[in-house]
């Protein structure tokens, strides 16, 4: 029985914006304390800038993190001051 070796990680630079986006949520780690959905929520985000979801809010709301320990609409809030920061919005 053969194996196939296991598919390469695809590294990225720091400036790209799919990087800058997954660290700004991943700063988010004491109000999401959960890992998963911090990566659901970053997946779910990055639909929102790619026109895929109409709102930030929306895709806050699709991403569901039940862990959040505000608000949505406070997430939201915060979320935009992290993207304003990284220079994503």
């Amino acid at each position: 029985m053969t194996t196939k070796a296991p598919a390469g990680v695809n590294l990225r630079d720091d400036n790209d914006p799919l990087k800058k986006l997954y660290k700004a949520v991943e700063e988010l780690s004491d109000i999401i304390p959960v890992h998963n959905e911090r990566n659901r929520l970053s997946f779910n985000i990055n639909l929102f800038f790619n026109k895929e979801t109409g709102t930030l809010l929306e895709a806050i709301e699709q991403a569901s993190p039940r862990s959040s320990t505000v608000s949505w609409a406070e997430l939201e809030k915060l979320l935009k001051e992290k993207f304003t920061k990284y220079g994503l919005m």
